[in-house]
């Protein structure tokens, strides 16, 4: 049975080969853009670093080797170690607030730097805020929602970010058969604000490929 899915973001050619192996079908279509922010920023090679997402890794001008990294796992940690290989990280996460108790956990932290974006969730810096930890946060990108309407029925859409999920209700309703997936805990929550859909959330790393792998199992073993 040929399964059609909606990833509302771009995917590598890899993963969308892999899913045509196994029978789905997946259109891709963006609904947010990332813009870079040319912000000035000097962070010294010795600084205790956050990363919470690629764009984030993805955007900042260096990756300085001597930089104390703390990042969530999946996609964010992929991106880190793409662009410095040798990036020092002293501990992942999948969420946010857990990464936040690692850096509380270390004890002797009272300075990080959190490269984010112009949209970020307070988890965080409010918790390392309570722990008298001081966050500089830099914004080096900026998320900016492209509503784009769809008029296809899927079996299932990809969701990667709560923006991601405003910007598709923006101008689209859920069929009710259609399954939503969700790349964590923060996109599935935004979520349950717009529909009563069916909701997967990743199990384990928030990835695109774990997603798929997701997707692939769910749809087996209902057909």
């Amino acid at each position: 049975m040929q399964v059609s899915i909606l990833s509302t973001k771009e995917l590598p050619l890899s993963l969308l080969a892999a899913a045509a192996e196994q029978g789905m079908d997946i259109t891709v279509a963006q609904f947010i853009h990332i813009q870079p922010v040319a912000a000035t920023y000097s962070v010294p090679e010795n600084s205790v670093v956050i990363f919470t997402s690629a764009n984030a890794v993805n955007n900042v001008r260096l990756i300085h080797p001597g930089w104390q990294i703390f990042c969530l796992g999946g996609a964010t940690l992929e991106a880190l170690l793409a662009r410095r290989p040798d990036a020092q990280v002293t501990a992942t996460a999948s969420n946010a607030a857990t990464l936040a108790t690692h850096i509380i956990e270390q004890g002797n932290i009272s300075d990080v730097v959190f490269f984010c974006g112009n949209i970020r969730r307070n988890e965080l810096p409010d918790l390392l805020h309570q722990h008298h930890i001081n966050v500089q946060e830099i914004v080096v990108y900026e998320t900016i929602e492209v509503p784009a309407v769809t008029t296809n029925i899927y079996d299932g859409i990809f969701f990667f970010s709560p923006s991601g999920v405003r910007s598709y209700f923006t101008v689209n309703t859920l069929p009710a058969n259609t399954v939503c997936f969700a790349i964590g805990n923060t996109t599935a929550a935004t979520l349950k604000e717009y529909t009563t859909n069916k909701i997967i959330t990743n199990p384990d790393v928030p990835s695109a490929a774990q997603m798929l792998q997701t997707a692939i199992s769910y749809f087996n073993n209902i057909n």
